[in-house]
């Protein structure tokens, strides 16, 4: 991935700037340089949002970095280009943000979007507008993600160094996210839990077998012998004494078992025997009550003779009965017709005299109806006078309101005159409103220059104080870190002295053991003589200070030394950096006067402070200035639109006098035609007197007149016809009751001939035997209930006779038998029958619910068995897993990372000896750690000057930088290898070029330029001064001193 451009509007401090790359496209190395918080990586944080929609650092969201001078109309936006093997990407991204309406006023919540468009030898061919596809895609392209593109293509300052010192559980960390190892991590958590859970399911295992081996149930016999080896815990033991006792308990079950079936068997035979017996008293009993039974149907036998007399003689009646029944109803219909007939006839009567009193009634309205005649003639001529009245009184009602319009219209015309005049009058206000427009915005002009110029200044000074509050913040820290440095002097003289006493002390205690082993006369190894009259002696002082000692003590001193050398580099820079932002800020301060000085505003006082306050001052003048032509220029803009609309209205309200002069004119000859028109309808009136409402109310009265006598005479007409009416019918209904009279008579003679018929042959009469016949008609319902009780006797009698020879047939010559013996036999029975059957059951649920018990506890035991072994497995993999060994504290994760950091140590050697001339090289401190946290990941440096692995804390501040930069730089090109992302063409490093010496400086440039710059292009982001004078190729970030930034680019040509 090689970039090309960045654009950045209103992104950071960029209003509209454009990063070109390809301008350092030739060049290995180039710097950013600028001002502390000018910009700098801001430019890198604005690749990382186009990419990934997050910015290089996590303090530093989107949203956060819209400039802070964006207006509403100002869109935030940046387009990173990069090309990729042959195809060119373009990224246009935009935050969410607060933005103008495109229409009508006001502002509007903006949501973030993101464009991809992907060319292919400069033709489109696909192009991406979702975020969520643009995500995938480039994750697919890039194979990183944002944290990962910023270690690979980002060195921030200071991070890497700390990585560099931190601890085995802080890189462990940083690794972690780099290279994804949380899998590790969640295997060895899984484990830990399973083992926990497998632990959990034994206890509750052995608990369950526990509780199985105490549901066991055990004879008195075994009783003992089974809790002594249930507490001791002796399964199998236990296991077989209930094989033991089970076997025992099959024997006495098949005893049992065959002590039942005899019990059963003689139960049986006393069964039958039983009842038998019951059966043969029961067949006595029951001959001796047919027997009686029978006895008392013999004593019936006559009752029963004289109720089948009866039944003959009512099944003759009820042969009879249907012409009886005709008779009688033939009776009862003579007898209602004769009274019909009488109803009849009085009804005819009274039809009859109905009929005359309504004819008399009819005559009498005879002169009703000649007034009725006249009535209704005057109702004629009312009927052709009442549309004349009604015209009348119209013309009156628009005559009224024709005399209201004539008055209004008149008004109106008043009115509109007056509103003519007035509108007349404002139009000559406004325009005096209007009048010195031309000179207000001549003067609005040149209140805002003069606004624009004083924010300027007003800018310039705030930053200028800024800059001398943060030259006095100099000030102090500098005095504190000559303190500083004069205390690290002061501990590097003494730890030096203390490692030069204690090297004398080990050399003196050399010499003594030197001494001691001389020989006489051999030469000494320090002054030559042979003769020793005086060896040198030790002390156990002198003993105990070792070579490793004096090499700790000087190791010290060194360090101290060198923590003395970096804290006076810091303090000298400090003084440079003091001294050139005092002789900076002093030269702004004078061009600012000078500028003010030019211009005719203000004369500028001497110093800082008072220019401040003259700019406050003539701000706010200005403000209230700017303040009272705005309202000013309010005010005329209201006046023109006020002007223009009463111009428009001047016109309508012309129109609107001409449209009421001829509308008043109109409702007044109006008026004077409906007067005349009155006047004329009322001489046609009979009476002119009598109004509309004396002529309604005549008329009314009138109407009502007719009315009533038009109703009573139809009800009298009415009257007389219903009774005619009624009067035919009535006579009509007359006849027909006589001709059903004649009718029924006819009927009754025939039922009474064929009633006497019947009687005859049976030699009875009706008038002699009535009372009888009679008699027996009523008793005829009795007929059913006579035949049931003599067939039922009849039925008895055959049943018992029946039953009786049966019996004897059953008992022949058998006594009665002795039922209490019997009984009490097979209640005995019985009873030795069921306690055998209690004893077989019981020792067979016993035997069942054992057997149960030991087939559970058999499998479970082998179950657990296996769950322990598995448990132990797991334990003892978790333990490998987690680092928990006796033998080691490196766990899987850990081991994974230390694989990982090895190869990043292997890549970083190669650039490390390079930066270093061969002296040092990354070794893994492999020796034992006292926790798992402090294990695996610890890194040591290989002096080879020394010849020994000492801690990279021991490192100078130069030799720390050098060491962190090879470390990122092979961090970098191992998560490429590691993740299969793409080769990214570009690394930029940013700061920490501040604590090298110039040898260093340059040791470092060359190798970045031999090393790195061969496969991809480098900037270095940094604000030292010296690095201006080694790198020619430079982007320049530049502050405008208004929170604004713009680019320079210098290149080795323009120097």
């Amino acid at each position: 991935m090689t970039p090309k451009s960045l654009h950045l509007e209103f992104f950071g401090p960029y209003r509209d700037t454009v990063i070109d790359f390809t301008q350092f496209s030739g060049t290995p190395l180039f710097l950013i340089s600028g001002k502390t918080g000018s910009g700098k990586t801001t430019i890198f944080d604005g690749m990382c949002y186009a990419l990934f929609d997050q910015t290089s650092g996590a303090d530093r969201r989107p949203q956060a970095m819209r400039s802070d001078f964006a207006t509403f109309a100002d869109t935030t936006r940046v387009t990173f280009v990069f090309t990729q093997r042959d195809r060119r990407y373009e990224i246009v991204r935009e935050p969410a943000q607060t933005l103008q309406k495109k229409r009508g006023t006001g502002v509007t919540d903006v949501a973030a979007s993101v464009t991809l468009t992907v060319y292919q030898d400069d033709q489109e061919i696909r192009q991406l507008t979702k975020a969520k596809q643009v995500q995938e895609f480039l994750q697919t392209l890039l194979q990183m993600n944002g944290q990962q593109f910023a270690q690979i293509v980002l060195l921030p300052q200071g991070q890497f160094r700390r990585f560099l010192v931190a601890p085995s559980d802080e890189k462990a960390t940083v690794l972690e996210q780099l290279f994804n190892t949380e899998i590790f991590a969640r295997w060895a958590d899984q484990l830990t839990e399973q083992v926990k859970r497998n632990r959990q399911q034994n206890k509750t295992a052995l608990a369950a077998l526990t509780q199985l081996q105490r549901d066991l149930t055990w004879d008195s016999a075994n009783q003992a012998t089974a809790q002594d080896l249930l507490a001791n815990r002796k399964t199998q033991d236990l296991l077989a004494l209930m094989a033991q006792q089970q076997a025992a308990t099959k024997t006495a079950e098949a005893q049992a078992t065959a002590a039942y079936q005899q019990a059963q068997q003689q139960e049986q035979a006393l069964t039958r025997q039983d009842t038998r017996e019951e059966q043969l008293v029961q067949d006595q009993a029951q001959l001796k009550l047919t027997r009686e039974k029978q006895a008392q149907l013999q004593a019936q036998a006559s009752a029963m003779d004289q109720l089948a007399a009866e039944i003959q003689e009512l099944e003759w009646t009820q042969q009879l009965l249907p012409k009886w029944r005709d008779w009688q109803q033939a009776q009862q219909l003579v007898t209602q017709r004769q009274v019909a007939v009488d109803q009849q006839q009085r009804d005819l009567a009274t039809t009859r005299t109905a009929a005359d009193q309504a004819q008399t009634s009819l005559d009498g309205l005879a002169p009703l109806k000649a007034n009725l005649a006249k009535w209704q003639e005057e109702q004629v001529q009312n009927a052709r006078i009442r549309p004349l009245y009604q015209q009348i009184e119209q013309t009156q009602t628009d005559l009224a309101v024709a005399q209201k319009k004539a008055t209004a219209a008149q008004q109106a015309w008043t009115t509109a005159t007056h509103n003519v005049q007035q509108n007349a009058d404002q139009q000559a206000q406004q325009q005096q409103i209007i009048a010195p427009q031309e000179h207000l915005m001549t003067q609005r002009q040149t209140l805002q220059q003069t606004a624009n110029t004083l924010t300027t200044w007003t800018d310039q000074a705030q930053r200028l104080q800024r800059q001398a509050e943060s030259v006095a913040r100099q000030e102090h820290q500098l005095a504190a870190l000559k303190m500083q440095v004069a205390t690290a002097q002061q501990a590097a003289q003494q730890a030096q002295q203390t490692a030069d006493d204690l090297y004398q002390v080990r050399l003196r205690h050399q010499i003594a053991e030197l001494s001691a082993q001389l020989t006489p006369g051999s030469p000494c190894p320090v002054c030559g003589a042979t003769d020793h009259p005086q060896p040198a002696a030790t002390t156990v002082a002198d003993a105990d200070v070792s070579t490793k000692r004096v090499k700790a003590a000087q190791d010290t001193a060194t360090q101290k030394q060198q923590q003395a050398t970096t804290l006076a580099t810091q303090f000298t820079q400090g003084q440079t950096r003091q001294a050139a932002d005092i002789q900076d800020l002093h030269q702004q301060v004078i061009e600012l006067r000078g500028t003010i000085q030019t211009s005719d505003l203000l004369v500028p006082a001497d110093d800082l402070a008072g220019i401040q306050e003259q700019l406050a001052t003539a701000t706010r003048e200005n403000q209230t200035a700017l303040r009272e032509n705005t309202q000013q220029l309010a005010a005329v803009k209201t006046a023109k639109a006020t002007l223009e609309k009463l111009t428009a209205a001047a016109t309508q309200l012309k129109q609107r006098v001409e449209a009421a002069q001829a509308a008043a004119q109109a409702a007044q000859t109006a008026v004077e035609r409906l007067a005349a028109q009155l006047t004329t309808q009322q001489a046609q009136l009979p009476d002119r007197t009598e109004t509309l409402a004396a002529f309604t109310a005549r008329e009314r009265a009138l109407t009502q007149r007719v009315t009533d006598a038009q109703s009573r005479c139809q009800a009298a007409e009415q009257m007389v016809t219903q009774t005619q009416e009624r009067l035919t019918v009535a006579q009509t209904e007359l006849k027909t009751a006589q001709t059903e009279a004649t009718q029924s008579q006819h009927t009754l003679q025939t039922a009474r001939a064929g009633l006497d018929a019947a009687l005859t042959e049976h030699q009875l009469t009706l008038a002699a035997d009535r009372e009888r016949l009679e008699a027996q008609v009523a008793a005829v319902t009795q007929l059913t209930a006579k035949r049931q009780t003599w067939q039922a006797y009849q039925s008895h009698q055959e049943r018992l006779k029946a039953a009786q020879e049966t019996l004897v047939s059953r008992i022949g010559n058998q006594t009665a038998p002795d039922r209490n013996q019997t009984q009490a036999a097979l209640k005995a029975a019985h009873q030795q029958a069921g306690q055998a059957q209690d004893r077989r059951y019981a020792l067979q649920e016993s035997w069942t619910h054992n057997d149960r018990i030991v087939t559970q506890l058999t499998q479970q035991l082998a179950a657990q068995q296996t769950a322990i072994q598995q448990t132990q497995a797991l334990e003892e993999l978790a333990g490998v897993i987690n680092g928990d060994g006796p033998n080691t504290k490196l766990g899987l994760e850990r081991y994974v990372l230390q694989t990982y950091l090895r190869q990043i140590l292997v890549v970083g050697n190669q650039r490390l000896q390079q930066l270093t001339n061969g002296r040092y090289q990354f070794v893994i401190d492999d020796s034992p750690a006292a926790s798992k946290k402090r294990s695996g990941l610890e890194i040591d440096v290989y002096d080879d000057h020394v010849g020994e692995q000492r801690s990279v804390h021991t490192l100078s501040g130069g030799e720390s930088f050098i060491a962190a930069l090879a470390l990122a730089l092979a961090l970098g090109e191992v998560i490429q290898q590691t993740t299969g992302s793409v080769d990214v063409e570009a690394l930029f490093i940013d700061e920490g070029f501040g604590s090298l010496d110039e040898d260093a400086l340059m040791t470092a440039l060359e190798s970045l330029e031999s090393v790195e710059g061969q496969h991809r292009m480098i900037g270095i982001i940094s604000h030292v001064i010296e690095l201006r004078a080694q790198v020619p190729n430079q982007l320049q970030v530049i502050s405008n001193g208004n929170g604004e930034s713009h680019v320079r680019y210098q290149t080795e040509s323009d120097l």
